[in-house]
């Protein structure tokens, strides 16, 4: 099981809420040092707060929450915190081509327990489906749009909508016919569109895609529809996949009408 526990959650899905709402799909965000303030403030100190890598750790969070029951004093804003990341967490790890059976049945067990106790008042009380998807933000800074900026796209859930761990990288690659290298999260997802270009598969892998945008799609409003309360945070999850739908459909279209140069001996002769 530790061997089980490593190639799924050190390996493939980093179970933090950073890793999911953070636009950069970095771990310790703000919300990590927001997390860590909370436990202080209400005295919890569990001996993991030391031994994983950031304070919002989905295991803390589910822990926070119990000891925030057990003394009677809730924190609305963090259990809607929880609501927004915990679920598509859980169906990251469900979807996770490598992970022990053990660990799917418990993520859907967490998911489902957490949908089904949500309060009634909560996504009124919050509004989620009215944010603005992160998908939609381009950082002034950001360079001209080319392969890093898509994959440093694709690779925030907080931007995408999905979560594409490493293991399922190298499924899409298998499936597209290539071998990729061991590497980074980012460099496997870099090289399975460099090779794709060099091997003529890139639609393939465009097509492929899309197929798992498609489960997840299917998984959101799944879930809004078994559990109503849950709508809500399913909506801004439906927006940003819906950005990366655009994205693909953007890059198909380049695909099959490549731009052409403008022949600078046609401009001549016209002047």
């Amino acid at each position: 099981m530790a061997a089980a526990y490593t190639e799924l959650f050190l390996l493939n899905v980093y179970p933090y809420g950073t890793a999911f709402m953070d636009p950069s799909g970095e771990l310790n965000g703000p919300a990590a040092s927001q997390a860590a303030r909370r436990y202080e403030s209400q005295g919890y100190a569990p001996a993991e707060l030391f031994e994983v890598g950031a304070p919002d750790h989905v295991g803390l969070c589910l822990g926070f929450l119990d000891h925030l029951s057990r003394s009677g004093q809730p924190d609305l804003p963090f259990s809607f915190f929880l609501l927004e990341w915990v679920p598509v967490c859980c169906l990251a790890v469900e979807r996770e081509p490598s992970a022990h059976p053990f660990y799917r049945a418990v993520a859907a067990a967490t998911r489902t327990r957490l949908v089904k106790n949500i309060p009634g008042s909560l996504p009124r009380a919050f509004e989620p489906e009215e944010r603005v998807p992160q998908g939609k933000d381009t950082p002034e800074d950001e360079e001209e749009v080319g392969l890093s900026h898509i994959v440093r796209f694709l690779l925030a859930p907080a931007r995408s909508g999905f979560f594409l761990s490493r293991a399922r990288l190298g499924q899409l690659a298998i499936s597209a016919g290539m071998r990729l290298p061991f590497g980074s999260r980012f460099d496997v997802a870099r090289m399975l569109f460099q090779t794709a270009g060099e091997d003529g598969s890139v639609e393939r892998v465009l097509d492929l895609l899309a197929t798992e945008l498609a489960a997840w799609n299917a998984a959101y409003r799944a879930e809004a529809r078994e559990h109503p309360r849950w709508a809500p945070f399913a909506g801004p999850w439906l927006l940003r996949t819906a950005e990366t739908g655009r994205l693909l459909g953007e890059m198909r279209a380049i695909l099959e009408n490549p731009p052409e140069l403008e022949s600078t001996e046609g401009r001549t002769r016209e002047g």
